[in-house]
């Protein structure tokens, strides 16, 4: 034994400490709590002795083996016993001695005599077992603090003493607790938790020995039970203002009377249990203050929008929000001011007016961000109650007094289109009317389905050259008039049409009607149900209406249009008015009004300009038409090309 450790304490080999010439079982004065030595000095003495007889006899022994196998010596065995006892080396309290510069020296000594490779006892070198870092692990993490034997320290000696090694940062210790062998705290700041770490074993306590502050990443536990749930509503209590409505929840977590129990909101079971407080106890609640809780997820707020509808004001800062898409869960909320200042979700906007339009996709309503007044949104001055959307109708009419006219005209126009022959669809024509045809094709079953009218369809979506889509747009009545007599025969059922009348003057009428029909092969009807849409411009003619341009879409029936259409129940008049102003189905023209005398003169005149047919053969021409000269001028150009007019019938040259 070196003669300059023979009157120093520090810590020796398997559990033992030495106090001058004398050494003693640490385990002893833990235990009795007091240090026997003096009563028992003569016994002491005998094993010191002996135990230094057996110090110079270990430095002469060799690597042979011995006691009956290898590594079975005094070294060897007191390594073991070391290592097996270390539950008892780390609670002796002899670890706050470490930073004692003589144990540093035992530990250098002993590491000299050990075997290369053999276990190091941790009993004898605690300050390796430490972590030196902490790791910032989730948006969530808390840190807990354990002080072996803090339980012998008064908690403001503890908290005082740690506040001081880490000054000049401040520390919150959140549900403190002192156990029969530890002291334990838990706090919330990454900084903080790292300072106390490095703080360890720095700290003397009044009796002499060194504090250890064993730091790690871990959460304070959590049980949700009744009793939490009455503390909750507690503290609650005390933070509400009946005048304001304003409940403020700001760091709720480190309130005093929580103090012992884990209540943080960035839990959802905790804040679901807080939102059903409130809404249970303060329904009327108009602002909300959720500043520095650690939020991080906002989808377990989502039933605010329902439990808490007068909330308009919102506090969300200080806290971890990662992106403006965790506030989608709040966008029913109707907010006039949110604050969201000191989240990870401002760093992504470097304009702020960028900023500002996101959130207003939001929440349209707030007139202040982030404590700053915003300037107003631009909207409609609307009132609330008028914003409500119009109950939806099977039939529109911009005006009433159009029904009677768009009944009469689809009943007769559908009356010919379901006939056997389309051709007087002719007369329910514009002479430069303009049509166009289009199939839905979005699904290879629809392009078998509807085969019979894709030779013919105009979408523009795949009919992209000028070409295609000029000789694809039928011009004129005639070209009309012949492709729909190309198309298969048909049945409409009529009082499944929905008709919207958008627009109606006394030159032009716009109108969209949509129904189901099924083909006809003869006279049997095919299973096959379709459904369409015809966009009808209507101008009115010599006293009655014609079509101007027309667009035709043919698709699949749906499900529903099946499961409705030609049932027998649904069978009506179609010359029924319904008890609300919505047209019924029928079409082609009105039948033209007698002009007077003077009128037919004119028509008479005009008709043998054009023709150079005499005024004799004009005025047969327009009789044998009822006066209607677009009808008679189609039939003399039909029977001119024909041959089948006379020369007589025209003026001589």
């Amino acid at each position: 034994m070196p003669k300059n450790h023979r009157n120093g304490n520090f810590r020796g080999r398997g559990g033992r400490n030495y106090s001058g010439d004398r050494f003693y079982d640490s385990s002893e004065v833990v235990n009795h709590g007091h240090d026997d030595r003096t009563e028992r000095g003569g016994e002491w003495n005998d094993r010191n002795r002996t135990d230094r007889n057996m110090t110079n006899v270990q430095r002469r022994v060799s690597f042979k083996p011995s006691n009956g196998g290898r590594g079975k010596g005094r070294i060897t065995e007191n390594l073991m016993r070391a290592h097996m006892n270390d539950d008892d080396e780390a609670m002796s309290g002899d670890t706050f001695d470490s930073g004692n510069p003589r144990v540093r020296m035992n530990n250098r000594n002993f590491n000299r005599q050990r075997r290369r490779g053999s276990p190091i006892p941790r009993g004898l070198n605690n300050d390796r077992n430490l972590p030196k870092k902490l790791t910032k692990t989730s948006q969530s993490s808390w840190f807990e603090v354990k002080i072996p034997y803090g339980h012998k320290y008064e908690k403001d000696f503890i908290l005082r003493s740690i506040q001081q090694a880490i000054s000049p940062l401040v520390f919150i210790p959140l549900y403190y607790k002192a156990t029969d062998l530890f002291a334990l705290f838990y706090v919330e700041d990454f900084k903080v938790a790292s300072a106390i770490l490095q703080a360890s074993r720095t700290i003397e306590t009044p009796d002499g020995r060194r504090l250890t502050l064993n730091v790690r990443n871990n959460n304070p536990p959590m049980q949700l039970n009744e009793q939490l749930k009455v503390r909750m509503k507690q503290a609650m209590e005390k933070r509400y203002n009946p005048h304001t409505k304003a409940l403020d929840l700001h760091k709720f977590h480190a309130d005093p009377d929580l103090s012992d129990m884990f209540c943080a909101l960035a839990r959802p079971q905790i804040m679901m249990a807080a939102i059903d407080i409130i809404a249970e106890h303060i329904p009327a609640l108009e602002a909300l203050n959720f500043n520095e809780n650690r939020l991080y997820m906002l989808d377990h707020l989502k039933s605010m929008a329902t439990k808490l509808p007068h909330l308009k004001i919102l506090h969300l800062a200080k806290n971890r929000i990662p992106s403006l898409n965790a506030l989608e869960s709040l966008r029913n909320l109707k907010l006039v001011e949110l604050n969201l200042d000191d989240n990870p979700l401002r760093k992504q906007f470097d304009d702020n007016t960028a900023y500002i339009s996101e959130v207003r996709k939001r929440f349209p309503k707030v007139i202040r961000l982030d404590n700053l007044d915003l300037p107003p949104p631009i909207s409609f001055d609307i009132p609330e109650e008028d914003m409500k959307l119009p109950e939806a109708k099977a039939s529109f009419l911009c005006e009433a007094g159009g029904s009677d006219i768009v009944r009469q005209f689809l009943e007769q126009y559908y009356a010919l289109y379901d006939s056997d022959n389309r051709q007087p669809l002719l007369e329910a024509y514009h002479e430069h009317v303009m049509f166009s045809h289009t199939v839905n094709t979005s699904y290879q079953t629809n392009q078998q389905r509807m085969s019979v009218y894709l030779s013919g369809q105009r979408n523009i979506k795949h009919k992209t050259d000028l070409d295609s889509r000029c000789r694809l747009l039928k011009q004129g009545r005639l070209q009309v008039v012949s492709y729909l007599s190309s198309l298969p025969l048909t049945k409409h059922d009529l009082p499944t049409f929905a008709v919207d009348l958008t627009l109606f003057t006394p030159h032009l009428l716009h109108l969209t009607v949509n129904g189901t029909f099924k083909e006809r092969k003869g006279n049997t009807d095919s299973d096959l149900l379709r459904s369409f849409q015809r966009t009808f411009v209507i101008v009115p003619a010599n006293g009655g209406f014609c079509i101007r341009n027309e667009m035709l879409h043919i698709n699949i029936a749906t499900r529903l249009q099946e499961e409705k259409c030609f049932k027998p129940a649904n069978s009506i008049a179609l010359t029924q008015q319904p008890p609300t102003p919505a047209p019924a189905v029928g079409a082609v023209a009105a039948a033209p009004m007698m002009p007077d005398d003077n009128t037919k003169l004119q028509m008479i005149q005009a008709l043998s300009a054009q023709t150079k047919m005499t005024t004799e053969w004009s005025k047969l021409c327009l009789e044998e038409n009822n006066w209607d000269y677009q009808r008679a001028e189609f039939s003399f150009a039909e029977l001119h090309k024909q041959n089948r007019i006379p020369p007589g019938a025209f003026i001589a040259n």
